[in-house]
């Protein structure tokens, strides 16, 4: 492997910036609560934690849209450079990858709430509404898309301990 610097001087747009560290904060949030209520019994309780996975989820979804538009409008700095050119596409992958799957993940969870009449639970904040049966076909996609996020996150952080460690570059410089 060549060892290579890369140029950390070019950043990514304010925008670009915000958009991605909101967003961390709102996935950040949306997993543990995501395991939590999924453990739960029917309560006031796992319903408000429906409600708030929900409500953060559609702002995530926002957020993604705004932030596909904003990628294509703002210049970007080069990818970084790793030494290998398989290394160099998974990174270009795993970041891609997160579009698609934030987006994914986003829908089937609007798909779970209309698929089960979450909805109406909702609004009337009543649990004898909450739905007997979550076990929908969004529903298995949306936890599916769970597992290939925490990948994505792991994969995503590790690229950056890599360049950190081995490289000793500091590229969180590039979004923070």
């Amino acid at each position: 492997m060549v060892k290579v610097k890369n140029d950390l001087s070019l950043k990514f747009s304010l925008a670009t910036k915000i958009v991605h560290w909101v967003s961390a904060v709102l996935i950040s949030a949306l997993i543990p609560l995501g395991i939590k209520m999924h453990e739960m019994e029917v309560s006031t309780q796992k319903l408000s934690l429906y409600k708030t996975h929900s409500i953060i989820g559609i702002v995530l979804l926002l957020l993604t849209i705004y932030r596909v538009y904003i990628y294509f409008k703002h210049e970007r700095p080069p990818h970084l450079k790793t030494g290998t050119k398989w290394n160099d596409k998974l990174a270009v992958w795993i970041h891609s990858a997160f579009y698609f799957v934030i987006l994914l993940m986003t829908f089937t969870g609007v798909g779970i709430n209309a698929a089960t009449g979450l909805i109406n639970a909702y609004k009337s904040n009543d649990i004898t509404q909450f739905p007997a049966n979550i076990d929908v076909l969004p529903a298995e996609i949306h936890e599916t898309f769970f597992i290939v996020t925490s990948v994505l996150i792991l994969m995503h952080v590790g690229g950056f301990i890599k360049h950190w460690a081995l490289n000793k570059e500091n590229t969180i410089k590039r979004i923070f």
